[in-house]
């Protein structure tokens, strides 16, 4: 194909304006913590990733008793420095959740399998990605004291997963919450996206599954998202991000990672 000298400035000149605008601002708000702001053409994501090797670094999860609160005030009753949504919900969560080894003993089944677990700091890093679709009540990993729940799985060991039966929702734009971890569970990947205001419409959920792993990610699950999407970051105001809904709203569980020694 043949371009004419016009059309080549004009693509030169769509590019440049493109990559004017294209901004990543990184951060290190804790120790052993790093946080990219993007900012692209009609995008707006963070992603924060967080060391697992550091002695610094433990996860926490929501308590069946202290369900249906803001992402802001979770992280705040339980001494939480970053925090995320987690489980979709309804009255309880979807799918299996676990806080301070407390299972919801009330959750429901629906499609929500796709599960992240997390030892106690005491024992180190392990976590583990597992099928809890069966046993949304019930987790068969002894050592676990911290478990949340998405659907779709979107990455597992390296491989895209595809699931016929996700909703349609996935791959419309929305706001978007997903987790990951690189091989071997060194890094936590957490990624919010945007959506739903002029001009940053949001995200697939496949559209999730290059930006994790542009950080290395071989296993992630999407979250709850829409008006839920929100991430936490005390060191830079509390909520970094723009929920869809104009205010905080009051989720089924979270996710929040505490910096002992920030």
């Amino acid at each position: 194909m043949n371009l004419s000298l016009a059309t080549v400035l004009g693509l030169s000149l769509t590019l440049a304006a493109a990559t004017a605008t294209a901004i990543d601002r990184t951060t290190h708000p804790y120790r052993c913590v790093e946080h990219i702001h993007r900012e692209r053409p009609g995008q707006d994501a963070h992603v924060v990733l967080i060391d697992l090797r550091c002695p610094a670094v433990d996860v926490v999860a929501t308590r069946p008793s202290d369900r249906r609160a803001s992402v802001s005030g979770f992280a705040q009753e339980y001494g939480a420095q970053i925090a995320i949504n987690a489980n979709f919900f309804d009255g309880s969560t979807c799918g299996l959740a676990m806080g301070d080894g407390r299972v919801w003993r009330d959750a429901y089944r629906d499609r929500c399998g796709a599960s992240l677990a997390f030892a106690p700091r005491s024992d180190g890093t392990r976590l583990a990605f597992f099928d809890s679709v069966d046993s949304p009540t019930t987790c068969e990993l002894g050592w676990a004291r911290q478990v949340i729940t998405g659907w779709p799985r979107l990455l597992d060991h390296g491989a895209m997963v595809f699931e016929p039966e996700e909703p349609i929702g996935m791959y419309r734009l929305h706001p978007r919450t997903a987790i990951g971890a690189t091989p071997g569970g060194a890094t936590l990947v957490l990624a919010v996206v945007d959506g739903r205001r002029n001009g940053i419409s949001g995200m697939t959920s496949l559209g999730l599954i290059p930006l994790m792993e542009e950080f290395g990610v071989s296993d992630a699950i999407n979250l709850d998202g829409g008006g839920s999407t929100e991430l936490y970051i005390e060191a830079e105001g509390g909520v970094v991000n723009r929920p869809s809904d104009r205010v905080e709203r009051a989720v089924g569980n979270h996710l929040g990672i505490r910096i002992v020694d920030p």
